[in-house]
């Protein structure tokens, strides 16, 4: 009896889940595979090919549903409800390069508020040179160059703190610079340069370099790309984090 129960649900939790990859893909036929977009069944068209992909499921949840900033993919949040979402996820999972696909997460995307969605796209905005997003990563966009500041509480952007930031005094006759050190071996220096608006990695060998904890650079130098309007929309993002 246990056996044949257990059959019975396999077989319609299969069936869900064949009606699920069937709307999705009518969903990727209309949102998708456009002229501009990824090309029909997952074929590459001005957009990468999905066929043969190595997303996980967890991956594709994010990609569709939050998009990949500073390229064409857009987000799904406003575009598509949370079950559409979640067959659009199914059905581009047959694409992938692994076995059948998995069944969708038990909880759906979170839904960000219009604020943290503006933040978020004034956060990586690839158009504007020095974003937040080419010092700090979130959610694997960005570049780690300074901290996490998910797991920070920041109750002003123009507050966080510097104490990491140091001059680097490079001998030879080459001015001084802020920056932040990566990596101090024997032999070997690595920083980022922070005097230009993307930080430059530098490598200098030890002896050719000294290192002073002090420095007058503050972190409200790199938020000057942005109004006070703005500042409060990224930390609406971050606080959404």
């Amino acid at each position: 009896m246990r056996r044949a129960l257990w059959v019975l649900l396999m077989a319609g939790a299969s069936r869900a889940q064949d009606g699920a990859i069937r709307r999705g893909e009518l969903l990727y036929r209309t949102n998708c595979a456009t002229p501009y977009c990824h090309g029909p069944e997952g074929a590459a068209g001005r957009a990468p090919r999905l066929i043969g992909h190595r997303y996980n499921l967890n991956g594709m949840y994010k990609v569709i549903t939050w998009g990949i900033p500073g390229t064409g993919m857009p987000e799904f949040t406003t575009r598509l409800k949370t079950e559409e979402i979640a067959d659009l996820v199914a059905y581009v999972m047959t694409m992938g390069g692994g076995s059948a696909p998995a069944p969708a997460p038990a909880a759906p995307p979170r839904v960000p508020s219009p604020e943290a969605r503006q933040g978020r796209a004034l956060f990586f905005d690839a158009a504007r040179t020095g974003a937040c997003g080419s010092c700090h990563e979130l959610e694997g966009w960005g570049v780690p160059v300074g901290p996490d500041l998910a797991t920070s509480r920041i109750p002003d952007l123009r507050t966080i703190a510097t104490t990491h930031v140091m001059t680097a005094r490079p001998r030879g006759g080459e001015p001084p610079f802020s920056a932040l050190v990566v990596e101090r071996i024997g032999s070997r220096v690595r920083v980022y340069d922070l005097t230009a608006p993307i930080p430059v990695l530098r490598t200098f060998a030890a002896s050719q370099i000294a290192l002073d904890p002090a420095s007058t650079w503050r972190h409200d130098q790199a938020l000057r790309l942005y109004t006070q309007r703005e500042l409060d929309l990224i930390l609406a993002y971050l606080r959404s984090l």
